[in-house]
């Protein structure tokens, strides 16, 4: 019980004091493994660039502790070195053991002189006892003598030779060098004429058709040369060859059956869209007061009014599947052509007429009686009626400055 020592909390008196609330406040650390003495401005020089560059990337990591082995691979080259050493010094510690032999004996036949001659002075009976001894051991070394002459000597381990790494050799060549030629010529000069005459206007006119004539000339045998031609082609075939150039295609007679194949291949086409429009009723307008849906249906365009706005459209009276759409530009700044377009519900592919004008379309409309004519208000004050019963792309009348127009844009046409 004595050794066991109480555990007692050792307070600073400068220790500051905290409530229940405050000690059991959290805080969140974040630790990351930035090394903050990182150096934040290393450069290095770029010899692409030729100037000092910072390195954008600063490597974090911190060495605390480093301690370098003392064991070396076998396989390495050190690893051979010390091999190689640890052999010669084996070699030469069994060399020097061999000479140590050697001498071991002549220094105990020395002693053992040295010795006989304190035992004759002391004692003269042991001579014979001494004289014995040294006799065995001039024996022993002679025996040793001739062991170690007959053994061999250790064979001497040869150093391997290393070779170095960094030896640079220097190699010159030397290439041939073409011999020069040099190669002169002379030419001819261009002959040369002296040329003198007097320039007068009939002279210049009696040039100017003598050119004349001699392009026709060359005209009329060309059409010879191609008159031969068509001979022998006639000849060889046997029947009259047609020139195509007097061939033209006649379509008039067969525009009308056109026009209607093509209105049936549209009509099969957009089918449903004809259903829809007839038949379309939507079954929600029940719960609906007073308001309703749009079903889009058709959608009419003409690659030639791309840049132009639709300024006016106008059904007309008698066909009811016709109508009339005017194009031209609300940007009164920058004012261009129009164009006059015609569509019909049975070909909702291309307009049935295309009319072009100079000045933007602002309003049209048909004439009540005759559904055929048409009235177009232009944006520079003009005013033109249209026919459709005519094929000109003009129309039937315009006004003009002469005849009377307005002096600013024609909204309104009846």
């Amino acid at each position: 019980d004595e050794w066991i020592l109480s555990k007692t909390l050792v307070k600073p008196p400068d220790q500051l004091e905290l409530t229940e609330a405050e000690l059991k406040e959290e805080f969140t650390r974040i630790l990351t493994a930035n090394n903050p003495h990182a150096p934040q401005n290393i450069v290095r020089y770029s010899f692409k660039e030729r100037a000092y560059k910072p390195i954008n990337y600063v490597d974090q990591m911190a060495i605390h502790f480093s301690l370098n082995g003392n064991m070396i691979p076998k396989d390495s080259d050190e690893g051979r070195r010390q091999s190689i050493r640890l052999s010669i010094a084996a070699g030469r510690l069994i060399h020097l053991s061999f000479l140590s032999s050697e001498k071991a004996p002549v220094e105990t036949s020395a002693v053992t002189s040295e010795e006989a001659e304190i035992k004759d002075e002391e004692n003269t009976g042991d001579i014979q006892a001494t004289e014995k001894e040294e006799a065995e051991e001039l024996g022993t070394a002679e025996v040793a003598e001739a062991a170690e002459a007959e053994e061999p000597p250790p064979p001497r381990v040869k150093e391997q030779k290393l070779a170095n790494q960094f030896n640079f050799i220097e190699r010159a060549s030397r290439t041939l060098n073409n011999p020069m030629q040099e190669r002169a010529c002379q030419s001819e000069p261009t002959p040369c004429k002296n040329f003198s005459a007097t320039a007068n206007q009939w002279k210049i006119y009696d040039a100017y058709v003598e050119e004349l004539q001699k392009m026709e000339r060359s005209k009329e045998k060309e059409k010879s040369r191609v008159q031969v031609a068509k001979s022998e082609e006639v000849k060889k075939n046997g029947r009259k060859s047609t020139s195509l150039e007097s061939q033209s295609d006649d379509i008039t007679k067969i525009s009308k059956a056109a026009k209607i194949m093509e209105r049936m291949v549209n009509q099969n086409t957009f089918d449903d869209i004809t259903q829809d429009f007839k038949y379309f009723e939507d079954a929600s307008d029940e719960y609906r007061d007073q308001q309703g849906t749009l079903l889009p249906l058709w959608k009419f365009q003409c690659d030639k009014t791309k840049r132009l706005a639709v300024t006016a459209i106008c059904w007309n009276p008698k066909y009811k599947d016709l109508f009339a759409a005017g194009c031209g530009s609300y940007d009164f700044t920058k004012q261009g052509q129009g164009m006059l377009l015609l569509y019909t519900m049975k070909n909702p592919s291309f307009p049935e007429y295309v009319f072009s004008s100079e000045s933007g379309i602002m309003c049209l409309d048909f004439h009540s009686d005759h559904p055929y004519l048409l009235a177009v208000g232009f944006y520079d004050g003009n005013v033109a009626i249209y026919s459709l019963k005519k094929a000109t792309s003009q129309p039937s009348y315009k006004s003009s400055a002469k005849s009377g127009k307005h002096t600013e844009p024609v909204w309104q046409v009846r």
